[in-house]
């Protein structure tokens, strides 16, 4: 990782307990890696909570959402908790929003959003909290040069190195400011080859089925790679094509993943985002160990 260079990892508490966060919290602050997101999903763990917690117990790292959708809160709640936040961390929070479902007027829900961003950021300016570091979640070019310069960065999601650069490439045509550009980059690990294969063959499945990442696997030309990876996975050594271990690789080793960072830097990425996934049955340790590899792989 040469000077400047910045790197953020992602940890989904469905996938590493809240518990097991908050302990490799303590050991990322201690590494290089600036950034921690807390994926938030409609059910489940609260991330704003468990970004509380990382911060209670960090110094320079700066952790939180990413993503959670402010157009299901309270706004009056939403901004006393983000002052709280801001409060006792030293301004470390950081806020990562999306959409959620785009629904059938997905521009009208951008346009949602982005009002209630400001209605936010406008409350805490009037308490004198410095607003947080923010990024807004999209998969197309058309919202990213929309909400530029309405936040500090956007983030992708689960896409190839090729067409987060579209996306990048676009964003520059309309955009001269300096904007940070996240991208979640799904690693899958188990001490079974076999476990970690069929949880990125299904994570991939899972995707697709949704319409937004459908198209865009289409477009990178992933659909049918998929729909071939997926009639493996009966079967004892599942099939996981090299165009989709590019997107998502499987147990990769240090050089290999240090490999699969520069790919997105060279796409545009500024802030590769490693969003590790382990097989349910896998021990704190082996948790532990593969996050200090991911530290590794950045440094």
């Amino acid at each position: 990782m040469e000077m400047g260079d910045k790197t953020a990892i992602a940890l989904r508490a469905q996938v590493v307990a809240p518990n097991e966060i908050v302990k490799l919290a303590k050991v990322i602050d201690q590494s290089p890696v600036s950034h921690l997101f807390i994926p938030d999903l409609m059910v489940g763990y609260d991330s704003l909570e468990i970004s509380a917690a990382c911060l209670g117990v960090s110094k320079g790292l700066r952790v939180g959402s990413g993503v959670f959708r402010p157009l299901e809160h309270d706004l009056q709640q939403l901004v006393r908790r983000l002052q709280t936040l801001q409060a006792v961390s030293g301004n470390r929070y950081l806020l990562g929003v999306g959409t959620g479902s785009p629904g059938p007027n997905p521009k009208k829900k951008i346009e949602d959003l982005l009002a209630r961003l400001e209605e936010i950021r406008s409350n805490l300016r009037e308490r004198s909290v410095t607003l947080p570091e923010t990024y807004i979640a999209t998969l197309k070019a058309g919202i990213a040069r929309e909400v530029a310069g309405k936040c500090d960065g956007i983030i992708l999601n689960f896409c190839p190195p090729e067409f987060a650069k579209t996306i990048v490439d676009g964003v520059k045509d309309s955009f001269s400011g300096k904007l940070e550009v996240a991208c979640y980059l799904k690693v899958f690990y188990s001490k079974s080859k076999e476990q970690s294969t069929k949880l990125a063959i299904n994570e991939f499945v899972m995707y697709d089925s949704l319409p937004q990442y459908h198209k865009m696997f289409e477009k990178s030309g992933l659909s049918q790679q998929i729909i071939a990876a997926a009639r493996t996975l009966s079967e004892k050594e599942p099939q996981y094509p090299e165009s989709l271990r590019k997107t998502s690789p499987v147990n990769p080793t240090q050089d290999e993943l240090s490999n699969y960072i520069e790919e997105f830097r060279k796409s545009g990425v500024s802030l590769p985002t490693v969003y590790p996934y382990f097989s349910p049955n896998e021990s704190f340790d082996f948790k532990h160990e593969t996050i200090q590899n991911v530290i590794s792989a950045t440094e």
